[in-house]
């Protein structure tokens, strides 16, 4: 049986390229879903469509994470409507592409509240009863760019880098009191956030075709590693070879600017 077999799980982002993934594997294991997304009737009618799995969603649930407020409304709801959470998956995040200070203001903003003071917020809200009850397990979806820093996404990567950060020093406080921590460390993937808003002049360069990963292999990937309540999961070669890059060259994800093409002058 699997270690997620009848585990009640709270997915965020869940109508996203990894969360569908995510919500047919962990079916495919026996969980429990409770799933939420900003755009809860899409979310529903993505969820309802996948079948022949030995779990059952249990809720969709709408919250739009780039507030205070929402993230407590999602507490709120998942309490009164299911009631003690054995995993959560923080999966939401968005990406900006471009000069960092051609992205507005309130994208910033709106960008890390998403992608690292929502899944800080969610975690004081659940972790209390996880605590409680000695079990639980909460798993970071962060990226290569949370390791690697990553010229043009520096928003993103900030984020990511943040979110790192926060899941390794909670699980130092965590390792003794049941609650297991998991960081997800993604390269590029067939997922919506290859189409990115760019702001300024700065055009999001195309991936090769070779260097993206399929959603399947990357949440396999990640579902392993929550399994076997790993601290940090490289899904796939290039995020593995990323990492050990990093180790021999630590500025790897440094991109040349135009103004690095410029000859210095004397």
């Amino acid at each position: 049986m699997s270690y997620l077999s009848n585990k009640k799980i709270l997915l965020t982002g869940a109508a996203g390229g990894f969360g569908i993934e995510y919500i047919r594997q962990l079916l495919h294991k026996g969980a429990h879903l409770i799933l939420s997304d900003i755009d809860k009737e899409m979310l529903a009618d993505k969820a309802s469509s996948i079948s022949g799995a030995e779990g059952r969603t249990i809720a969709c649930i709408g919250a739009n994470l780039a507030s205070p407020a929402g993230c407590q409304s999602l507490y709120s709801t998942v309490v009164q409507e299911v009631g003690d959470i054995d995993i959560v998956i923080h999966n939401a995040g968005i990406l900006t592409y471009g000069y960092y200070h051609d992205a507005p203001v309130e994208r910033l903003y709106q960008l890390m509240q998403v992608n690292t003071v929502a899944p800080m917020h969610l975690t004081s809200l659940f972790l209390p009863d996880m605590l409680s009850r000695g079990s639980g397990h909460l798993v970071f979806m962060s990226s290569v760019a949370g390791f690697a820093p990553t010229s043009f996404e520096t928003a993103y990567s900030t984020s990511k880098f943040a979110l790192r950060g926060f899941g390794m020093a909670l699980s130092g406080e965590l390792s003794k009191r049941g609650v297991s921590v998991t960081n997800i460390y993604p390269f590029w993937a067939d997922t919506n956030i290859l189409n990115s808003p760019s702001y300024g002049q700065k055009r999001a360069k195309r991936v090769p075709s070779l260097m993206i990963d399929s959603p399947e292999k990357i949440i396999g990937a990640a579902i392993r590693g929550i399994e076997r309540k790993k601290l940090h999961v490289y899904p796939g070669f290039f995020a593995k070879a990323t990492w050990w890059l990093t180790k021999l060259w630590p500025i790897i994800g440094r991109q040349p600017t135009q103004e690095d093409l410029q000859p210095k002058k004397a």
